[in-house]
């Protein structure tokens, strides 16, 4: 994956497989409406905001479900949200945060195809196997 995996994600990670001190959280997927450039490596969960509007919902990835193969190359299906009516704001991009209590931003992506804005019967996918998101 592309995109930018922030300090707080790379403590999260450096406590789970070199410390030790932490149990694996299911991994949540989800769209950000942040403009270009609010988010960067500093920031933190509290920092996302994300779009309103019927037809989306963080969505929680199966631990089972993904695929590892050799080389560390993880895959998984892909994940669509359908608008059923406007969103608040278009979306910038997709992020992914641990499931626990107080979620831990673990990764983000602008897309380079810029902002997308959502109305009734539109389609945004992100693919994490291949780091594509479309319409």
């Amino acid at each position: 994956m592309a995109g930018i995996t922030p300090l707080e994600g790379q403590d999260y990670i450096a406590d789970l497989v070199y410390e030790q001190t932490l149990v694996a959280q299911a991994l949540t997927l989800g769209l950000f409406t942040n403009t270009a450039g609010i988010l960067t490596e500093s920031s933190v969960w509290a920092n996302i905001n994300e779009p309103t509007g019927t037809g989306y919902a963080e969505i929680t990835l199966t631990a089972a479900t993904w695929t590892i193969a050799s080389g560390g190359v993880a895959t998984y299906p892909l994940q669509v949200w359908t608008a059923t009516a406007d969103w608040n704001l278009p979306v910038y991009g997709y992020y992914l945060r641990t499931g626990e209590g107080t979620p831990r931003l673990l990764h983000f992506e602008y897309k380079g195809a810029g902002p997308r804005t959502m109305s009734a019967g539109n389609k945004y996918s992100v693919d994490l196997s291949t780091d594509t998101e479309s319409a």
